[in-house]
């Protein structure tokens, strides 16, 4: 009688586990699959994407800091009366280390004033290799890079107190812009201290973005041309 039993329930129970889902289940988890897809897919690339941008200011700011090494290092020249001559020991004034990690997007750069085309495009490729050593492009699909890094040097007299003599004082201000051959990038000049996710544009999150103006970077913040002096590694 048990053994009848135990027979029917293990019977019962194999008709169960062949059953499977029905159709009604079946979607149901398929339209809860469907609801966190939706709801993760966006964070994940949200996610990604500030990452990306976070890197690409990141690199801006390494550009930037690679600069004011060589120049403190004597490792850059700039053109400067009909020479080249170390950046560190040329006068007051606006100078311009072009940035550019393939030479087919490159531009070749003349001077300002003169027109005078002093820098090849092969010349500013091979400096920016020489200046970051490893790295340098975008994170965005490691596209090519292209902008400048710009260096207004500036001379103030300091007054003198008590019986010491009057000193000058020299300060050198950086800004770069930057952008890669995907349009995302840096495309207003940024300081050091406003090199962060909000100063990278992203060509999903505006419609147009402007090329920096590395055929012609001597113009200021108000579209002014002015003397600029091209720079280059030694």
């Amino acid at each position: 009688m048990k053994l009848r039993k135990l027979k029917k329930e293990s019977e019962k129970m194999k008709k169960m586990s062949n059953k499977g889902f029905t159709l009604i289940e079946l979607l149901a988890v398929i339209t809860i699959m469907g609801i966190l897809m939706l709801v993760a897919i966006p964070a994940v690339t949200r996610t990604i994407e500030n990452s990306r941008r976070d890197t690409f200011a990141d690199i801006a700011n390494e550009y930037i800091n690679a600069v004011r090494n060589a120049v403190l290092a004597d490792n850059i020249v700039c053109y400067e009366s009909g020479d080249w001559r170390v950046a560190s020991a040329n006068p007051d004034g606006t100078y311009i280390f072009p940035i550019c990690t393939s030479s087919a997007t490159c531009e070749d750069m003349a001077m300002a004033a003169s027109g005078t085309k002093v820098l090849q495009k092969s010349d500013i490729q091979q400096s920016t290799t020489d200046l970051m050593e490893s790295g340098g492009k975008s994170p965005f699909g490691s596209a090519e890079m292209r902008g400048y890094v710009r260096m207004v040097k500036s001379t103030s007299t300091v007054a003198a107190t008590g019986d010491g003599d009057a000193t000058n004082k020299t300060k050198v201000e950086y800004t770069i812009m930057l952008i890669d051959s995907g349009k995302h990038g840096i495309d207003v000049e940024k300081k050091t201290t406003e090199l962060k996710r909000s100063a990278v544009k992203t060509a999903t999150s505006t419609a147009a973005i402007n090329e920096p103006a590395s055929a012609n970077p001597c113009k200021n913040a108000e579209g002014t041309t002015e003397t600029c002096h091209p720079c280059k590694m030694s």
